[in-house]
């Protein structure tokens, strides 16, 4: 059976629509037989196939006769979804700077944020991309190696905004693809500095430490513009003691 699904239908809208394809006109207790689904729900599928034009009906013996319009119907149907969603970006993006106020005036007096996995991980990377700057101290290609294809395409969109990095690297890394990457300024830290698989991020107001753990990465964000300096401040020490790559 052909899983409408993917174009947007729930489960059960595409269940009705293909057997409303395959068997013709149905009563609603025919689409029950064909499809499992309870005769109260089938009514609410019903109507919002209706809704989406991708069916109707007729009454035939005083009986509701449901039928799916022709297939074309779905470029339709498709076509006007991407039209509300045209509408509703272009009231996203109305509201935004008010959403955006919002949330900074509540998350300005947070102490920190953690993030939990992957998932966590890009939200995170997603953020640095808002600012022109960003250093790292203790650097290991972990994101890098670990998320390869969310790493390129997040590599292509920071070079794309001209963000440039400051990496004190640890001493593995010195074959490692991604220090010949643009504007990606890199520098060995010591061996004896190489310890755990974490790494401190900072950019902006924020300070970020990532504890690459070979389960489920944790990272941990501090918004405090003073800390962030203070880790700039020792960030530029040890960038100024250290020999580049």
């Amino acid at each position: 059976m052909v899983d409408l699904t993917q174009i947007g239908l729930s489960e059960n809208e595409s269940k009705v629509y293909m057997a409303l394809l395959d068997n013709g006109a149905l009563p609603v207790s025919r689409i029950h037989e064909e499809t499992g689904i309870d005769r109260r729900n089938i009514y609410d599928v019903l109507n919002r196939l209706i809704s989406k034009g991708l069916a109707t009906f007729a009454i035939e013996n005083k009986k509701r006769i449901f039928q799916i319009t022709s297939p074309k119907r779905i470029m339709l149907f498709l076509e006007d979804q991407k039209q509300t969603i045209n509408e509703k970006k272009k009231i996203a993006k109305k509201i935004l700077s008010r959403l955006e106020s919002k949330f900074e005036a509540r998350t300005s007096s947070a102490e920190a944020e953690i993030y939990r996995g992957y998932e966590g991980i890009k939200t995170i990377w997603e953020d640095t991309l808002n600012y022109k700057e960003a250093m790292m101290i203790g650097a290991g290609g972990f994101g890098h190696d670990r998320m390869p294809r969310y790493w390129i395409a997040f590599n292509r969109k920071r070079i794309k905004r001209g963000i440039r990095w400051k990496e004190l690297v640890i001493d593995s890394m010195r074959n490692h693809p991604m220090l010949k990457e643009k504007l990606i300024e890199s520098k060995f830290l010591p061996k004896e500095l190489t310890g755990p698989p974490n790494v401190i991020w900072i950019y902006g107001s924020k300070v970020t430490n990532i504890l690459w753990l070979e389960t489920t990465p944790i990272a941990f964000v501090v918004h405090d513009r003073q800390i962030a300096e203070s880790y700039r401040r020792y960030f530029n020490f040890l960038w100024d003691k250290v020999a580049k790559w």
